[in-house]
């Protein structure tokens, strides 16, 4: 079973080397939660109800044995087979009797919006494109600025060029996990107030029906079924309900660490201000500054920046991927593209010599 969910997991959610560059913790997280969906929906599909059937029926004959619903002395001769078929599909809640299914196509479509915005976006030109720009940077590394070749520099000029004329993987990545957020929230909300109640009691849905020992007991997982077949009822019993009622439990909690990272994306996307290169920058920016107000020069962003204001402050996509880079990999990437891409960055951060010394 664990060999079928890597394989599901090795085909759906299968990332490029490019695209695990950039693909923070956070995205990791999620890629755990929907795995942990794929192997729940596995591990409660050999006990799919619609496909066969764990119900057992017995003709309600004594009064009180179905509750409330009248007893009966005639056998009317139904089948059993056919009583168990009608009350599997009658008495038996939707959630219940899809189960699996629910969990399986819950992680398929969190799989799919990501796909989606991929193909719809078309983010992988881009993330391929910073990602040869990355390789670039570290092959040229500890090599002048000046003494790079002609074909480094024109690959490294087109790359720059389509971030300017193409601006798509900030949005993709935004609406997606917008998208993502509202879908594992009704997810939640409905497993929690439809799977949680359903499961609980099947018959009147009132939680005060059950006691608590009575919900974490497994020797008494045998919740009765009261089926009316024609008029006539039936008491049947066999559905896993504490098994099913533990496996949603551990959904709900992976769906609520989802909901959590997303939301916690959502807020890092608005305000990337906390990142390690943000703060970098900042800090950057500061001494740039302070250095011009004592020599009484511009102190506007641009004219201290220079290119980089156009490259990290007015480009989203750089910003983000840069942002990115520096969450999976630290600073030194991040910082070995902009000085690739900007000559006065690529200066500036060049060491100067003040004195040498020689140790007797």
């Amino acid at each position: 079973m664990a060999m079928l969910g890597s394989a599901l997991m090795g085909g759906l959610m299968s990332h490029s080397d490019a695209e695990k560059v950039f693909r923070p913790w956070w995205d990791a997280i999620e890629d755990f939660v929907i795995y942990g969906l794929i192997m729940l929906g596995l591990i409660v599909s050999p006990t799919t109800i619609f496909n066969g059937t764990p119900l057992y029926c017995t003709l309600c004959t004594q009064p009180g044995q179905c509750g409330s619903a009248p007893n009966t002395t005639t056998d009317p001769g139904y089948h059993i087979y056919f009583v168990k078929s009608y009350c599997t599909h009658k008495a038996l809640g939707k959630f219940t009797l899809y189960f699996p299914y629910i969990l399986l196509i819950s992680a398929l479509i969190l799989v799919g919006i990501e796909r989606l915005f991929k193909k719809v976006f078309k983010t992988n030109i881009q993330v391929e494109g910073f990602y040869s720009l990355l390789l670039t940077s570290k092959k040229i590394d500890g090599v002048d600025g000046e003494d790079m070749n002609m074909e480094d520099t024109v690959h490294t000029v087109e790359v720059r060029q389509s971030f300017k004329h193409n601006s798509s993987f900030f949005p993709s990545y935004f609406i997606r996990t917008i998208f993502e957020f509202f879908f594992g929230l009704l997810l939640t909300l409905y497993m929690l107030f439809t799977g949680v109640s359903e499961l609980i009691n099947w018959n009147t849905l009132d939680l005060q029906d059950i006691d608590i020992d009575e919900l974490v007991d497994l020797k008494k997982d045998n919740v009765r079924v009261f089926c009316d077949v024609h008029g006539v009822f039936y008491e049947c019993s066999g559905v896993p309900t504490q098994f099913y009622l533990y496996v949603l439990l551990i959904a709900l909690i992976l769906l609520i660490i989802y909901l959590i990272t997303t939301f916690l994306t959502i807020l890092w996307l608005l305000c990337p201000c906390g990142g390690k290169l943000a703060r970098f920058m900042r800090s950057y920016r500061s001494q740039l500054e302070s250095a011009a107000i004592a020599q009484g020069a511009d102190t506007s962003s641009r004219v201290l920046l220079g290119e980089i204001h156009d490259i990290y402050y007015e480009n989203r996509d750089l910003r983000l991927l840069l942002d990115l880079l520096s969450v999976t990999s630290g600073l030194a990437p991040p910082l070995r593209v902009l000085a690739l891409l900007d000559k006065q960055f690529r200066k500036q951060c060049k060491p100067d010599i003040i004195s040498l010394e020689r140790d007797s």
